[in-house]
């Protein structure tokens, strides 16, 4: 009994999803992306800028070349692409620079993610190379453009390649706000999408298990289908954004990452059941915890794959 209570909670803390469900049957690939004619600029220097989110917020600027990967650091951090004259930057140290405000640079008219990803395990793709091209600079812009994508596979596919074409944006697109230093993201994020992804199919474990409770061992309650529909969305939209995009900037270690976002989303659909539902407390806090194991335990039999291979592992141990 001791060591089944182990592993279930050596599954809990080392799954391999950051959420309560994930796209099942999926593997991470590597990722490089490259500004590739750098050098048909020669009188600029283009700068890859990085703040960082957790911690102590620190900053941190190099310089882009053609040849070298494009990175960032942590995956949460933010990162802009800018550019200023060579001359500006002569005798000056390139981490005093506030490249976000200072009126001497250029930022990209495009948001880059160089962090790598996951796809389905149908998909050989182990490696991709993201090739940019500048396509002019402007007053206040680089007007950058995905121009090719190389793939790699790990099945002894031969890589394969796609190019783009470049489509003339409109002024709106190039300067979406007046004085604003956002940018603008061409290219659909997988991460976001994943997000919401899990984020449907979270409302729909949640708010189901909900009815097979209200409508069955609390029936007498009388709680509406409507009432019912509005928590199931309200709970997950509550702690499902902070669980993904907010905690992991701050806890980056996964055995206190899972167990604080665990807990925090047990304690506030407990809260939020308790208010919208109007029961008991502990009626609404028992809700919670099974409504979230029990969409916790789909996630784990979604990536069953890995989970499989955490259990031959524990075995062989």
């Amino acid at each position: 009994m001791k060591n089944l209570l182990f592993l279930i909670l050596f599954l809990f803390f080392f799954q391999t999803s950051y959420c309560d469900v994930v796209p099942e049957n999926t593997h991470y690939y590597g990722k490089c992306v490259k500004i590739i004619n750098i050098d048909e600029f020669p009188d600029y220097s283009f700068i890859g800028y990085i703040k960082q989110v957790s911690g102590d917020h620190s900053t941190e600027s190099y310089i882009i070349n053609s040849k070298d990967c494009i990175h960032k650091g942590y995956k949460f951090n933010m990162f802009y692409i800018v550019a200023t004259k060579k001359s500006y930057l002569l005798n000056k140290n390139l981490d005093t620079i506030n490249w976000l405000e200072d009126k001497n640079v250029l930022k990209a008219n495009i948001s880059i993610g160089s962090e790598g990803g996951y796809t389905d395990n149908d998909d050989p793709m182990s490696f991709l190379e993201e090739q940019y091209k500048i396509v002019k600079l402007t007053k206040t812009r680089i007007i950058l453009y995905k121009c090719k994508e190389l793939f790699e596979y790990s099945n002894g596919e031969p890589f394969s390649v796609k190019e783009y074409a470049y489509e003339e944006q409109s002024k709106s697109d190039v300067y979406p706000f007046k004085n604003d230093d956002r940018v603008i993201e061409i290219y659909p994020n997988s991460k976001v999408f994943h997000f919401l992804l899990a984020l449907l199919v979270t409302i729909f474990i949640e708010t189901l298990v909900l009815f097979l409770l209200f409508k069955t061992k609390y029936k007498k309650l009388n709680i509406t289908n409507k009432l019912l529909l509005i928590t199931g969305f309200i709970t997950s939209f509550s702690t499902l954004p902070y669980v993904w995009f907010v905690f992991p900037a701050f806890i980056t270690s996964r055995f206190p990452y899972i167990a604080f976002s665990e807990c925090f989303a047990i304690i506030v659909e407990s809260v939020i059941i308790y208010k919208l539902l109007k029961v008991d407390y502990k009626k609404a806090l028992l809700v919670s915890i099974i409504c979230n194991v029990i969409s916790f335990s789909i996630g784990l039999l979604i990536n069953w794959n890995s989970v499989y291979d955490i259990i031959l592992n524990f075995i062989n141990s």
